[in-house]
């Protein structure tokens, strides 16, 4: 591996890119390529094995391409497909599900934590044992949302539409009176402002944990230590999306700065 190769960073669609702002904050030197999964999206509906296999195609695509280290932009894949790929692959792979654990154990004064994920992040209760590991007495509780995971790939990221399907969810916690929300899916802080408008309308003070920074920290500790942080003036993006490349590039263009029509491409794996 040579300091100028790319990070990589994979999600099962567009919510990644909520990851890709951050890395570009932490990594402005760095170069980078992004697969997004549309083709098999949403993760959050299917098997574990399912995802666990997508998962490592799409890691070993980038794994090809040269990179030097992978970030696992999906809370579902991480919770099922991160081991399986830090075994088998010979470059660092992190996820974001201990960041954003780490994180909400800090923030939380009452120790109750809710998580909106996907549905196959909740039902993985990998969220309950990790932020465990930091604090026994934390109670946490989950509620899957796929319908969300759909507006944010559709563009609905702050308007009437998306409001009400996370109202919706929101009110599937009840009367559990949570301070620290886990935007437990890489597609969700996209919608933070809409999530803000709502606590606000509420008169509620709820702390959003997106796990986006640490993650992108963890990554850079690891790549200091072996000595492959970049120092490039002129950083690329290469995008590659598994179906409908003209939808995925709207969206990634609403969301990341870039005008390089070259940098997109679609790749069948």
């Amino acid at each position: 591996m040579k300091k100028n190769d790319p990070i990589g960073v994979f999600d099962s669609g567009v919510g990644g890119l909520s990851v890709l702002k951050e890395l570009l904050k932490v990594f402005p030197e760095e170069n980078f390529k992004y697969i997004g999964d549309t083709l098999r999206m949403p993760y959050g509906v299917r098997t574990p094995k399912d995802v666990e296999s997508s998962t490592f195609e799409c890691l070993n695509f980038l794994a090809e391409q040269g990179v030097k280290g992978i970030v696992i932009a999906c809370n579902t894949a991480t919770c099922y497909g991160l081991k399986n790929a830090q075994e088998k692959l010979d470059i660092p792979v992190v996820g974001v599900v201990e960041p954003a654990c780490s994180y909400a154990y800090l923030v939380t004064k009452n120790n109750k934590v809710a998580l909106i994920a996907t549905e196959g992040t909740v039902k993985s209760k990998v969220y309950e044992e990790t932020i465990k590991k930091f604090n026994k007495n934390i109670v946490l509780k989950g509620v899957g949302a796929p319908q969300l995971v759909l507006d944010v790939e559709n563009g609905n990221l702050n308007n009437d539409i998306v409001e009400k399907t996370i109202t919706n969810y929101l009110n599937e916690f009840e009367d559990f009176d949570y301070d620290t929300l886990i935007l437990g899916c890489t597609h969700f802080p996209l919608a933070r402002e809409a999530f803000e408008k709502i606590f606000e309308k509420q008169n509620r003070k709820v702390k959003l944990v997106d796990p986006a920074n640490r993650t992108a920290v963890a990554l850079k500790d690891i790549l200091r230590k072996d000595d492959l942080l970049n120092q490039e003036k002129n950083p690329k993006i290469d995008f590659f999306s598994t179906n409908n490349l003209g939808k995925f590039k709207n969206t990634v263009e609403n969301v990341i700065d870039t005008d390089n029509e070259e940098s997109f491409k679609e790749v069948f794996i």
